[in-house]
């Protein structure tokens, strides 16, 4: 991958993870963190909620992978839990795509 695809790799997940964060701001301004009681309290919702929680266990399985030391993957990955995937994305941006090293 070339400097140039890695440079706009990372920009798109950084303005991902900006567009999640501005949704969920906007989501708590509206309701407050009562209309996640609301979510839950549809079939879909849990689904989608599931998925989250798949989507973790994926991206911990990614970080335990990618991570040298044990404790450092799973202080990556608890997070995700109780975050959402908004620390994946930091993971990706920090570990995952590095500014130096293109070619590893």
């Amino acid at each position: 991958m070339s400097k140039h695809q890695l440079t706009v790799l990372k920009g798109a997940v950084a303005l991902a993870g900006i567009l999640f964060l501005t949704l969920c701001f906007t989501a708590y301004q509206s309701v407050g963190g009562s209309g996640f009681d609301n979510v839950l309290a549809e079939p879909w919702g849990l689904v989608t909620l599931a998925d989250v929680m798949l989507g973790g266990v994926c991206m911990g399985a990614v970080i335990f992978a990618h991570e040298k030391q044990k404790r450092v993957a799973a202080m990556w990955t608890v997070p995700i839990f109780v975050l959402g995937h908004v620390v994946s994305v930091v993971w990706l941006l920090v570990r995952f795509l590095p500014s130096k090293g293109v070619n590893r």
